[in-house]
């Protein structure tokens, strides 16, 4: 089973993600606020914002999550299952706040149904850029790329 590395305090990583503007209408405005603190973070402190967040979208990657983000749901059966929406899905859980995830986490019925949040994966990298005027290279402990959490897909692959 992959395991996180040195991970951001809860507190402060949902901190950050209650920046987002949900008042505004494009997702770089929603983002800005959120970005701008991020960046006056240590490049560690941004990398371990991007491992909590990676943890997070890893948590919510199992069969019974991706059963329920509405038309593109996963289902053994026949449909296409695009794995990278399902990923962006996973995002606008997270971009929510704290209880939203841990709603959809302990009961998959309260997914998000068609709605994703893709901009969100940018945050570390752009805070990174921002700060450091140069790109973000990192690699978390866990993979958010859909079917990487084996154990929730333990019974489809």
């Amino acid at each position: 089973m992959p395991k996180p590395k040195k991970m951001l305090d809860d507190q402060v990583f949902w901190g950050i993600i209650s920046l987002l503007d949900w008042s505004k209408e494009d997702e770089e405005a929603i983002v800005e606020a959120a970005i701008k603190e991020l960046s006056t973070f240590t490049a560690w402190k941004i990398r371990h914002f991007e491992e909590t967040l990676s943890y997070k979208l890893f948590l919510l990657d199992t069969e019974e999550h991706a059963r329920e983000i509405g038309e593109y749901r996963f289902s053994p059966q026949d449909q296409y299952f695009p794995p990278d929406l399902f990923l962006y899905a996973r995002c606008a859980v997270v971009a929510r706040g704290k209880e939203v995830f841990e709603d959809a986490l302990s009961n998959p019925l309260k997914m998000l149904k068609d709605t994703e949040f893709e901009i969100l994966l940018s945050l570390s990298s752009e805070a990174y850029n921002l700060k450091m005027g140069k790109e973000f290279e990192y690699e978390s402990g866990c993979s958010y790329e859909t079917f990487s959490n084996k154990e929730g897909w333990s019974n489809t692959l």
